[in-house]
């Protein structure tokens, strides 16, 4: 294998805490995905044909669990003390790959800049050992001796380091296990120049902000939003579905009524070709409405008998799947159910995780409410049941 990728995620973040944040910074939450997720989605972005691993504390194992089966990632690395001990504990588990480079990658950087990542993969030839992304300092800077004494410094002599870096694997982790205990580095790149080799510096990305205190999320997430602007359509679709409602009877006493597929007993039961689960048909069309992807009818049409007594989360899953073939994302699904019985509130949340469970679908995007037609019309006669749905996405214009 030539090339791994490592992402550190095993910081205790003392400097980003406080006492109305008590979450270390790879694991706040940003727009409901962690600052870790966000971090190895951009990885993932870049179509990587490479192994992807990342380090976690101890007590962070099974959060970071969770997160490698969402990305379909290799389990977790359990880190060290400092950034230098995770990096090591790192290189060793990798290092049954027989790796040529790898680039490692702190998750307090979020924000990550393709033609950087393209660049230092360029670069690393010939002699060099590593290949860092610096920034040159446009502040003035001094060292502070004492409260009353200072030393001016050129700022010309010195560089802002940033992460990714990429690095040889062999002579990296033979550095490592030289100096392993006996002294601590910042970075990787200090490490192997401290030992003699040769690093490279590229121009890095000032967007490639580091997060070391809980003020600089105001600008990351600006970064990121814009970020995700460029990358993403946003895009809305209405769905609207109406079913009879029918008494249940002595012939019909096997029926129940189904919503969001859960089967509720209620004394009546919805009438159609297929189980007539009218939430899960409404959700459907604003899905398809969404991609203009035509409605639930043209795909799976009525007249058809395989359709018929068909689960409606067959229905919902091609749409689904339809999404994902659109590189396309959910952001929110509103859905108003409009009856008279039975009463949705004492219902909703266990349709929210009846629909989740089923489809995969985060039960936090899911609004689920109900109306009266205060006995007007059908609807109000108890002679049917109308949901109106509506669902946001967001499509990938890459």
């Amino acid at each position: 294998m030539d090339l791994i990728y490592i992402i550190l995620a095993a910081g205790l973040s003392k400097r980003f805490k406080s006492k109305q944040n008590n979450i270390e910074k790879q694991f706040y939450l940003i727009n409901q995905k962690s600052i870790l997720e966000i971090c190895i989605e951009n990885f993932i972005k870049l179509n990587l044909d490479k192994k992807l691993f990342i380090v976690v504390s101890e007590k962070r194992e099974n959060d970071a669990i969770k997160i490698c089966n969402k990305y379909n990632l290799t389990l977790p690395i359990i880190g060290g003390k400092s950034r230098q001990d995770s990096v090591y504990k790192a290189l060793k588990k990798v290092k049954k790959y027989n790796p040529k480079n790898v680039i490692i990658h702190d998750a307090a950087r979020p924000y990550i800049n393709n033609n950087i990542i393209d660049k230092l993969i360029f670069n690393m030839k010939n002699n060099v050992s590593c290949v860092v992304p610096a920034l040159n300092v446009s502040d003035a800077i001094i060292k502070n001796i004492t409260n009353e004494k200072v030393k001016y410094l050129n700022k010309k002599d010195y560089l802002l380091i940033q992460t990714p870096q990429i690095c040889d694997f062999k002579k990296l982790l033979m550095i490592h296990e030289k100096v392993y205990k006996k002294q601590n580095y910042d970075d990787d790149s200090s490490l192997l120049i401290e030992n003699g080799f040769e690093v490279k510096y590229i121009e890095g990305d000032p967007k490639s902000l580091k997060i070391t205190y809980e003020e600089d999320l105001h600008l990351i997430k600006s970064i990121l939003e814009n970020q995700h602007m460029k990358n993403y359509t946003t895009k809305s679709g209405i769905g609207y579905d109406v079913h009879k409602l029918v008494k249940i009877n002595s012939k019909t006493k096997d029926k129940k009524l189904i919503l969001g597929g859960l089967k509720i007993d209620n004394g009546y039961f919805l009438e159609g070709h297929s189980d007539a689960d009218v939430l899960l048909h409404s959700i459907t069309d604003s899905i398809y409405g969404a991609l203009n992807e035509n409605d639930i009818g043209y795909h799976f049409p009525p007249t058809e008998n395989k359709w018929k007594n068909c689960d409606s989360f067959v229905f919902l899953k091609h749409a689904l799947c339809k999404l994902k073939e659109k590189n396309a994302e959910l952001i929110h699904i509103d859905a108003v159910i409009i009856t008279e019985t039975p009463k949705i509130l004492d219902y909703a949340n266990e349709i929210k995780n009846k629909i989740s469970s089923s489809t995969g679908i985060n039960k936090e995007i899911l609004s689920i409410k109900g109306k009266s037609n205060e006995g007007i019309g059908f609807i109000g006669r108890k002679e049917g049941i109308a949901v109106l749905s509506n669902t946001t996405i967001k499509i990938t214009n890459d």
